[in-house]
């Protein structure tokens, strides 16, 4: 079935990326990658790799937590954006023949309106509703670089009535798991750049980062494939790699569903995270050991990032595997999840996320402010667009390429609505006052360092 153009998300948008092929939209290529024939005999460029370095904060210390990322060629890319429309299509109507339309919570298309406060709102509304509540919050280690390619395949075989998988689909499946790599160091290096962001961001304003001369020249000796050592593993990155492990995840979100339906408990799964309640411990430990021996390969607990809870009387404990409290941090816990913390009473945004605002925000206004002169009113006022509440207007930071405008503020500002009793906008609601603050003091540190006494 020939999904329309007008069904597709952001179908006239072009990547600013640099790649192996010139830049293009899905609208320019339609005709193209709505062809099955076409797809099945496409040859897919290697991706572009880099690691994506994160900080993670567990228990108040920072962690390392890079992530691999992908990202496909211009062309590939509007392919998988087209066979993800598809294939989310075929998947929605298997999870909701199978009852777990509400389980699978990431990348999915027919719950239109809902996002991450929506789903993060019911989950505290279960818990605040139970008496007492026991609750595991974590996701599985080395989710997409583990998933087992044998499995896919036959969960894919799965959403077609006659168990076969087309050519064309095969064609995705096959370009997804069975991947070549570039790495961006080498690009950086050939067009002697450095190994930074200024580096990425000279190499993505190139029509491409490799003549078509030169990439066939050199890359069987460049490209590496990940996949080879341990037969495992999907490319993060690409706009099909949800769907994907979303499909992989069918059997494992049913077998789970089925016991929080025994237990009158409930369970969500936000790609690699998840999150279990019960309202008794015989329930809690009949979800975990599910979760534990499911069966499904790839699929294992990090045992670093996996917390257990008890919440009674408004106050939140943490547990340990055998249901203990934990002396270490018995009370004053908050269960974290989808970005929001619950500490037994109310729900507050996450403070790494407002934290980070804060940080970009100042970023922003010290490159306005911080040269010892001050900006043109056209300046600041796009620049209080860009992170105050002047630019919850969507229309005011209106992207031509498709993208919705908005701002954090916007974000923020409706995760009130949703969580109506709760401070949400308390960490954010002087924030004009603090971005005022913070532009006199970058102004008058510019000003000293220029020695200009000119105000």
């Amino acid at each position: 079935m020939k999904i329309p153009l007008s069904r597709l998300k952001m179908p006239y948008s072009v990547r600013g990326y640099a790649h192996f092929d010139h830049r293009v939209s899905l609208a320019s290529c339609y005709d193209l990658v709505s062809d099955p024939q076409w797809v099945a005999r496409h040859s897919f460029y290697p991706f572009i790799g880099k690691e994506v370095r994160r900080i993670k904060w567990r228990e108040g210390v920072p962690h390392k937590d890079p992530r691999p990322i992908r990202y496909a060629a211009h062309l590939d890319r509007c392919i998988y954006q087209y066979y993800t429309a598809l294939l989310n299509d075929l998947y929605n109507i298997r999870a909701y023949n199978a009852g777990i339309d509400g389980v699978s919570i990431a990348y999915r298309t027919n719950h239109p309106g809902m996002s991450n406060c929506n789903y993060a709102c019911e989950a505290f509304s279960y818990i605040r509703e139970q008496r007492e509540c026991w609750v595991a919050v974590g996701d599985f280690k080395s989710f997409f670089e583990t998933l087992d390619h044998g499995y896919l395949k036959r969960m894919m075989r799965s959403l077609f009535d006659d168990n076969k998988i087309p050519d064309d689909y095969y064609r995705i499946l096959k370009s997804a798991t069975k991947y070549a790599v570039w790495p961006i160091d080498d690009l950086l290096a050939r067009h002697k750049l450095p190994v930074t962001r200024k580096g990425i961001q000279k190499l993505n304003k190139k029509a491409v980062v490799l003549s078509r001369e030169e990439f066939k020249s050199t890359v069987k000796e460049c490209v590496t494939h990940p996949w080879k050592e341990s037969g495992l593993g999907i490319a993060q990155g690409l706009p099909v790699s949800g769907v994907l492990a979303n499909i992989y995840m069918l059997e494992f979100d049913a077998k789970i569903e089925e016991i929080a339906k025994n237990v009158s408990g409930l369970y969500m799964r936000y790609s690699d995270d998840f999150i279990v309640a019960a309202p008794t411990a015989e329930g809690y430990r009949k979800l975990m050991n599910g979760i534990k021996q499911s069966g499904v390969p790839g699929v294992m607990l990090h045992p670093e990032k996996t917390f257990g809870y008890c919440v009674e009387d408004g106050i939140v404990t943490r547990i340990d595997s055998c249901l203990r409290p934990m002396r270490a941090a018995s009370h004053g816990s908050q269960i974290d999840y989808l970005g929001f913390c619950f500490d037994g009473g109310v729900v507050r945004m996450r403070q790494s996320t407002v934290g980070r605002y804060y940080r970009r925000s100042y970023r922003k206004v010290r490159r306005a402010f911080g040269g010892g002169e001050r900006p043109s009113r056209k300046r600041v006022r796009r620049l209080y667009v860009a992170i105050s509440d002047w630019g919850r207007s969507t229309s005011l930071l209106h992207n031509p390429n498709g993208r919705r405008g908005g701002n954090f503020l916007t974000y923020a500002h409706r995760a009130a609505k949703i969580f109506e009793s709760d401070p949400i906008l308390n960490d954010v609601r002087r924030h004009k006052r603090k971005i005022r603050a913070r532009s006199r003091r970058d102004f008058q540190n510019g000003v000293k360092r220029t020695g200009n006494s000119d105000c």
